[in-house]
């Protein structure tokens, strides 16, 4: 009698900050923005098989755009656009309802002094197939022109950000727990570091349960070495045309709890994450008339 093997389980994730309306410019990408940004969503689910599209930069309007032109997949969507005082949110989740089932959805805040700070969204959802708890905390922290680099806001923002994860997974049992987003910082930056609480040492997460892993440290630079053909991959995911010393950024992350490398039910496959490279998008990125300046990523969690 034959064998079945069985395949294992998996879904794989993606986060891209669109463009589609900046803070100040919300609601006015033109047709042919749209277009592409429609182009790299269908090749983020088709070449990569993405399960769950974390996007910001989207208004309601770029949701309705986004849902149309999705009609009759397998794709629901969390619409996370939505105003809070004076914050405003530019979140959306498009994920596969047939492996997901979302719970319930909070903002990440505090008053630490007497304004609210906001740290993120935090979304939970059901793993159909096992019935377990995942959650997602989506980030999109403020812009270096109005946070400076290592500021004592962005180190509170990661401690927020720190406190209601670590609440989920000692009080809540949540272990599955990924935090992905454009934080503005690199993932040396001890808002990350410090704050957060996110380590490049997966031999020390294992050892401290504590700690998050964040994979994204080897995606800061070009994997090939002088003098070989450098190409245009690994260089970073945020391109800012008038850095004078490193244009490339790596501003965009995800970031794991440690069960997804010491003994959880799921595992991070950190071979399946990358950072989403096209020509002719890259192409799009360095032209100045082009209003893109992020590069999608993608990782993957598997259960046997």
């Amino acid at each position: 009698m034959q064998q079945v093997v069985q395949k294992n389980e998996k879904i794989t994730f993606a986060w891209w900050n669109t463009s589609l309306s900046p803070y100040t410019k919300e609601g006015k990408a033109t047709g042919e923005h749209k277009d592409y940004v429609l182009r790299i969503l269908v090749q983020l689910i088709t070449a990569k098989d993405v399960d769950v599209l974390c996007l910001c930069e989207v208004s309601e309007f770029d949701i309705a755009f986004i849902v149309e032109n999705l009609a009759g997949t397998a794709f629901s969507i969390y619409d996370g656009t939505y105003r809070q005082g004076k914050k405003k949110f530019d979140i959306c989740v498009i994920y596969k309802s047939e492996l997901l089932e979302i719970l319930r959805s909070e903002v990440i805040s505090k008053i630490p002094i007497s304004k609210a700070i906001y740290a993120g969204q935090e979304v939970i959802f059901n793993i159909r197939s096992t019935q377990e708890t995942l959650a997602l905390y989506l980030v999109h922290w403020s812009s270096r022109i109005y946070e400076y680099e290592d500021s004592p806001k962005k180190i509170i923002l990661g401690n927020i950000l720190r406190e209601a994860i670590m609440l989920s997974i000692e009080e809540g049992g949540i272990e599955n727990v990924i935090v992905l987003g454009d934080f503005n910082d690199e993932p040396f930056n001890k808002s990350i570091t410090d704050g957060l609480g996110a380590s490049r040492d997966v031999t020390l997460v294992k050892k401290t349960p504590r700690l998050f892993y964040n994979p994204f440290w080897r995606h800061m630079a070009n994997n090939k070495l002088h003098p070989e053909d450098q190409g245009l991959e690994g260089c970073g995911t945020y391109y800012y045309k008038g850095d004078e010393s490193n244009r490339w950024k790596t501003f965009d992350q995800m970031i794991f709890s440690s069960s997804f490398v010491r003994n959880g039910k799921w595992f991070l496959n950190e071979s399946k994450t990358e950072i989403f490279y096209d020509l002719e998008f890259l192409n799009y990125i360095y032209s100045s008339k082009s209003k893109f300046d992020h590069l999608p990523i993608l990782s993957s969690i598997e259960r046997f």
